[in-house]
């Protein structure tokens, strides 16, 4: 490639090892998903778990949470060991600080907060199939688009909290500069919050999260606390962008009508066998075929979320005149987080939210 930096090749080259450890990780955890999707099928093992559950659960509802329990606690110990191996790697590399009691707290508390999330989904999943008949995939994609709406407004005040020390950020001129930008164009925000990172990880980033009266800044102590002000705010204005252009809300629109489309024609496909969707394991193979049809739609939602962060690096660009400055901070991140500046362009297609960082970077430079 012309013009490629020399320290960006030797970058990539130092970072393989590490990238490819994390590949390896999960190609391992996909083989052994399906793995047991085709032991369990085979041997009728989910059949098998069905049929005694529904024979001593007192009510359907109950075997519904049950069958679904025991499968998900038999994946998390199955996959167990490749969570503990992404940890390592992390560790290895020396981009992890969490001792492995501190991990395994954290992993806890995400188990717990998936608990408590896919009992709810999945009970509002078995009212749903039982009261509104062959309808019920549009009732069901209907609450989870209105329930993911609610997590993206919760998830600032009471789950990161649960994995992160959240405080907010000293007073100064950084604050005072990020709040400035945020009232030239009339984004109303509560308050600009420190991001623990630094307790847990050696990398950086920042973020706007929340929606409405839960929106909130998060700035990772690993981000500004290294870097100079100006690369800090230009890093700001990209996120500010993602607001000004509405990116959250036109990404829950295009979400909402992958959904929807992906219920449907799941339902189609499965020919709307009500009675077989309204016991565990119909709607098992239900969601399975779901995951397949969604495949392809994740590359358009890729293609998708390329789009917006190119629009979101030009509005910051333009705004703050710190267009060399945003490019020297992605710099920066890149080599911080132990990405690639030149990752494949065919798995950047297919699976990369953001453009390559050395795209990003030279568009900003010219």
């Amino acid at each position: 490639m012309t013009n490629f930096p020399k320290t960006w090749s030797e970058h990539d080259q130092k970072v393989r090892p590490y990238v490819w450890s994390h590949r390896f990780v999960s190609y391992a955890r996909l083989l052994l998903g399906l793995a047991f999707l085709v032991f369990g099928f085979k041997r009728k093992i989910f059949w098998g778990w069905q049929m005694e559950i529904e024979a001593w659960a007192a009510h359907p509802w109950v075997a519904w949470l049950a069958y679904f329990g025991l499968l998900g606690v038999t994946w998390e110990i199955l996959s167990f060991p490749a969570s503990f191996a992404s940890y390592r790697v992390e560790r290895s590399f020396g981009l992890s600080r969490q001792k492995v009691g501190a991990w395994f707290i954290d992993q806890m508390k995400g188990w717990g907060v998936g608990a408590v999330l896919g009992a709810i989904i999945l009970s509002a999943l078995f009212w749903v199939v039982r009261i509104c008949g062959q309808s019920w995939w549009a009732f069901a994609a209907t609450f989870l688009v209105l329930f993911s709406i609610l997590l993206a407004q919760l998830a600032p005040v009471l789950f990161i909290p649960l994995f992160f020390k959240l405080k907010p950020l000293p007073a100064g001129e950084l604050k005072e500069r990020l709040l400035a930008l945020c009232q030239k164009f009339q984004i109303h925000v509560k308050e600009i919050y420190h991001l623990g990172m630094g307790e847990k990880t050696e990398k950086g980033n920042a973020a706007f999260t929340g929606l409405g009266r839960t929106k909130r800044i998060l700035i990772g102590d690993t981000l500004y606390e290294k870097y100079p002000a100006d690369q800090v705010e230009a890093v700001f204005a990209h996120e500010l962008g993602h607001q000004v252009h509405n990116d959250l809300w036109k990404g829950i629109f295009f979400s909402t009508f992958w959904i929807y489309l992906g219920f449907y024609v799941t339902n189609r496909v499965f020919g709307g066998m009500q009675e077989e969707i309204s016991r565990p394991l119909g709607m098992l193979i239900f969601f399975l075929l779901f995951t397949l049809i969604q495949i392809p739609i994740g590359v358009l939602q890729a293609a998708y979320s390329r789009n917006r962060e190119r629009a979101a690096d030009a509005f910051a660009a333009e705004t703050t005149k710190l267009s060399v400055p945003l490019a020297d901070s992605l710099e920066r991140l890149t080599l911080q987080n132990w990405g690639y500046f030149h990752p494949n362009p065919i798995l950047e297609f297919l699976t990369y939210s953001h453009p390559a960082p050395w795209r990003r970077i030279t568009r900003l430079r010219k």
